[in-house]
């Protein structure tokens, strides 16, 4: 056995010798950015990038190249001039957890829009995000998302243009709803912006569902009916708190829309003049679109007359970067009930995609900047959005 004079010496060399090799493992992940390709490309704009000889290189066996980098290959990989993915904005809704507001977004929608090929922006609905928009929309917006939470307060004149509900009938729908009749101002306000302004003035591609269907009907000039069961004195259960996830009603598809496209088993076994199939689809709503908007067509109907879907034929076209619809119903939750189900995000963000290439060849003329650490490649910068692509073959 060694004296433990020897030994305490052989200890501290290994421990020096073990922690240069930790920091040999992680030297390529610090933030100088020179040393792994990111998706965040305006840093790379801000730093002087490390010589060749002083960079150190990500090592392929480590996978985090692969894990962060949207060139390599996937499901849905872009090519290599096409460095960002659609971006798609989706609003997320407050739920008490705790004693405290908690802000959320269903990961089933996530989940769908990067199965696609998307790249979700999360935009929290809290007060001071209106004026901060300009930041989520730095890398430019192809797509809007918009769907569940409380009801649309009365600023925006939901119920048409007469006189605002009576308190005595408020607090009956209240007794009955009282997680939907919370009104959020700041969500309001929020996502009628984002409809008014991305989705209405500038053609962005939209999906509302749920609550996101009714924004778009209102935004739009339509209507909605306070409470289904006492204005339409309905037969048809559009909320049952007992079946929450579990509860379905029959809805009517109409032929020649796109959710007869989406959704081809909703005709099966139809035939001759029968002009309209039948999906059974989820309901958690206590309102619904009273007067459709006059740029709006129909999809389906529940057995109530109750539109539960509808889009504009004038701004509906994945393949053209357009895309306006709204469902009353959420598909994200039916997942295991029809393939059509997920064929409304992958159209949602092919529009999406459409959209990007079309505003990208739009763009002012893109410049090229030298010496970015693109192994090698140059990178072309928009001078007016600041966003940047990567030029191949440079």
């Amino acid at each position: 056995m060694l004296p433990s004079s020897q030994q305490g010496t052989l200890l501290l060399l290994w421990l020096l010798q073990s922690s240069f090799l930790i920091a040999e493992s992680f030297c390529f992940v610090t933030p100088t950015v020179g040393g792994f390709r990111i998706s965040t490309e305006k840093l790379l704009l801000n730093r002087s990038p490390r010589s060749p000889a002083n960079r150190v290189e990500p090592r392929a066996q480590d996978g985090f190249n692969n894990a962060i980098s949207p060139y390599h290959s996937s499901k849905h990989a872009k090519s290599d001039d096409e460095c960002v993915w659609p971006r798609i904005l989706v609003v997320s809704r407050r739920h008490v957890r705790k004693g405290k507001y908690v802000d959320f977004v269903g990961e089933y929608h996530i989940d769908l829009l990067q199965e696609f090929g998307a790249a979700p922006i999360l935009v929290p609905r809290t007060t001071k995000t209106l004026n901060q928009l300009d930041a989520f929309c730095a890398g430019g917006v192809d797509g809007v998302l918009l769907m569940e939470g409380s009801d649309i307060g009365e600023q925006f004149h939901p119920f048409g243009e007469g006189p605002n509900v009576p308190e005595e009938t408020r607090q009956m729908i209240a007794c009955k709803h009282a997680s939907d009749c919370e009104i959020d101002e700041a969500k309001d306000n929020l996502e009628m912006a984002l409809i008014r302004g991305m989705v209405l003035r500038d053609g962005v591609p939209f999906l509302g569902l749920c609550r996101g269907s009714q924004l778009l009907n209102v935004a739009m000039g339509g209507s909605l009916y306070c409470d289904l069961a006492l204005e339409m004195k309905s037969h048809v259960v559009h909320m049952d708190y007992d079946n929450y996830d579990g509860h379905r009603h029959a809805v009517s598809v109409l032929r020649d829309t796109p959710l007869a496209t989406w959704f081809p088993e909703a005709f099966e076994g139809r035939q001759g003049d029968d002009l309209s199939g039948s999906l059974n689809v989820n309901s958690y709503h206590h309102q619904g679109v009273k007067e459709l908007a006059a740029s709006l067509r129909p999809m389906c109907y529940s057995e109530d007359g109750l539109v539960e879907g509808f889009y504009d034929p004038e701004m509906t076209d994945p393949e053209e970067g357009r895309f306006r619809v709204g469902l009353q119903w959420h598909p994200e939750r039916m997942l295991g009930d029809y393939q059509g189900c997920r064929q409304v995000y992958g159209a949602f963000v092919r529009a999406a995609e459409a959209h990007r290439r079309r505003s990208r060849a739009a763009e002012p003329p893109m410049h090229v900047i030298a010496g970015t650490p693109y192994q090698g490649n140059s990178v072309l910068l928009n001078e007016k959005t600041g966003t940047v692509r990567r030029k191949s073959g440079g």
